[in-house]
């Protein structure tokens, strides 16, 4: 991409967050009519009577279409989903995280990659002035990263740190940059935080401002924990390997979805829509994708979708994310789900607890893993019994399950934390 088209996309998607709700229906409509012609006429996955809608006239219409999951793309076959006008070496690839204990590899295409990188930009401008193209950043990541091209400018410059170096290099590298912003992933941010001294954590505050999250879910819990540790606000994006970027967080704490680029649904169990305000699972279309289109793509999380003009003015829709993954759950015998966020939220509030993974067996057995923070001087019988009381008081009643020693959270190859994983079908 050219010095001069980044640019004129950068203007492109500032303006496009302030448009009129009738402009940004418009516009997405067609962009997904054209989504959907593309998918008919050049992805192989799309040419069965499935897809075969006609021209859909309304959001309603589009609704139609199947869902899709990733075990779905992975049954079908990765290559029936891309265009074979792509080839791997003129396209980005990412590979999914393994969350879920399914790898896929998404394609990219050089428009549609562009366009996710400008809103990147647009990302860092809705902080409020608190990170500007001159600041200093230190992203941390399991991998390395690819220069944007407005890094080779020297804007929005940035350091990346591999994520899996001892933490104390982590902290080393952290100081000499004397950042002005940190990038990361909730669980190595307060992995960070845990290996900081208190007058490590003094020195970064002098020049820190903000602090942005990514790829995983930012409950309330860890975001004040976040909050608290560096002092600073904390600004959170909602992506997804599959689809790259799909909403950011804006100066007023309020999650914005990027409707210049993605078509964001909530709906009920069988995938029809749901009323704004009402919660449900969340269903993506990323329509500027013609490498490897992905339509109405189920991500597996939970929240609510409201329009309306947002206090910081723009008219972007936001969504308030309630749960991770649906399927990052366990089932209680009486049939009822504890979900991630409760496990997380006991870790934080459990002093001497600085990470727990929860396991669930094809038997239905409960077993949670407890990291305990070295900083703490407590026993792990102790920390067993506070965490078990925290549970059962949080679930309104006692429920077995067994509590294990871990030494460190299990991670997925993509660095993200595996925090629960349930084997049971019910």
């Amino acid at each position: 991409m050219s010095t001069i088209d980044g640019l004129l996309s950068v203007r492109s998607v500032l303006r496009a967050q302030r448009h009129d709700r009738g402009t940004l229906d418009r516009l997405t409509l067609a962009g997904l009519r054209d989504a959907l012609d593309h998918a008919r006429t050049r992805v192989p996955a799309y040419g069965g009577d499935r897809y075969d809608i006609g021209t859909p006239h309304d959001f309603a219409d589009f609704a139609r279409l199947p869902m899709l999951r990733k075990a779905d793309v992975l049954a079908l076959g990765e290559d029936r989903f891309r265009d074979p006008a792509y080839t791997r070496d003129a396209v980005t690839v990412y590979t999914t995280s393994g969350t879920s204990g399914q790898i896929l590899e998404a394609w990219h295409d050089p428009a549609n990659y562009a366009h996710d990188r400008a809103c990147n930009i647009r990302r860092f401008a809705a902080a409020g002035g608190r990170y500007r193209p001159w600041s200093r950043l230190v992203h941390f990541k399991p991998f390395p990263l690819d220069t944007a091209w407005y890094q080779k400018l020297g804007i929005f410059r940035r350091a990346v740190v591999l994520s899996a170096l001892p933490v104390r290099t982590r902290v080393e590298h952290l100081l000499r940059e004397r950042p002005h912003a940190v990038i990361g992933y909730p669980v190595m941010l307060r992995d960070l935080l845990r290996g900081m001294r208190p007058d490590e954590l003094t020195t970064l505050r002098r020049t820190l401002r903000a602090v942005f999250t990514e790829s995983e879910l930012l409950t309330p819990e860890v975001r004040h924990q976040l909050t608290e540790g560096f002092g600073v606000p904390i600004f959170n994006e909602y992506s997804a390997y599959e689809l790259m970027h799909i909403a950011y967080d804006c100066a007023e704490g309020q999650l914005h979805v990027a409707e210049d680029r993605v078509h964001v649904e909530i709906v009920d169990p069988d995938g029809q829509p749901v009323p704004d305000g009402t919660e449900g699972h969340v269903v993506v279309t990323g329509w500027r994708e013609r490498a490897m289109p992905l339509l109405r793509y189920w991500l597996g999380d939970r929240a609510t979708r409201h329009t309306g003009r947002c206090a910081c003015g723009r008219t972007f829709a936001r969504l308030h994310l309630t749960k991770g993954r649906a399927d990052d759950y366990v089932v209680l015998p009486d049939g009822e789900r504890i979900y991630a966020g409760t496990f997380i939220g006991m870790a934080i509030s459990t002093p001497g607890v600085a990470e727990c993974m929860v396991r669930q067996d094809s038997a239905g057995n409960i077993t949670i893993f407890l990291v305990p923070d070295g900083r703490a001087d407590r026993g792990f019988d102790d920390l067993a019994r506070e965490a078990r009381a925290w549970l059962h008081t949080t679930a309104g009643r006692p429920f077995d399950l067994d509590v294990r020693h871990a030494d460190a959270l299990e991670l997925t190859a993509g660095g993200k934390g595996r925090f629960v994983v349930s084997e049971f079908q019910r």
